[in-house]
């Protein structure tokens, strides 16, 4: 099968983001798979589920950017900075969504939440486009599925990760 009849048989497309992704590098890299399939697009924010592990701890500071005045990190503030994160990500996925007039499923998903990423993917051919970080437990499911994934590289704006894709039970592979 070439690479255009793969991408036109894509059926979902599934962006998932964190804090420091580069979302409008990701929706990008989207666009081009929805320009050539009729696929659902999904995006994800991926928690970062340490913020509450560093807010438990009696000895976590919060140093202001503006003053340089430090401060206790309570668990209530990692919230805080915790939703102001997601509110941003969806409200700019969903702009981008609405400029290109795309239909945009939004969810928030816990890092640890292996099954719903597999959920996600099963039964669809589909392509992750996904920050390279292979640190979280998700990114590391999704490794495992062996679906295609696209990795965005957060420290080097403008570089993408592939390698080559067969596909077999209705999801990419990399070929070794």
């Amino acid at each position: 099968m070439r690479k255009s009849e793969q991408e036109m048989s894509i059926e979902r497309v599934v962006i998932a983001v964190t804090e420091l992704a580069p979302v409008q590098q990701m929706w990008d890299e989207a666009l081009q798979f929805l320009e050539e399939s009729r696929a659902e697009l999904h995006a994800l924010f991926v928690e970062d589920e340490r913020w509450h592990r560093a807010a438990s701890l009696p000895f976590t500071r919060e140093i202001s950017r503006v003053s340089g005045m430090d401060a206790d990190f309570t668990m209530q503030r990692a919230i805080e900075l915790h939703t102001e994160a997601i509110d941003r990500a969806q409200q700019q996925l969903q702009q981008l969504a609405a400029e290109s007039e795309h239909e945009l499923a939004f969810e928030v998903l816990a890092e640890s939440d292996q099954e719903r990423i597999r959920d996600l993917v099963a039964g669809a051919q589909c392509v992750v486009i996904t920050p390279a970080l292979a640190d979280q437990p998700v990114f590391r499911e999704l490794k495992k599925l062996g679906c295609r994934v696209l990795l965005i590289d957060i420290e080097h704006p403008g570089t993408t990760s592939t390698g080559s894709w067969s596909i077999s039970n209705n999801c990419f592979h990399e070929e070794q």
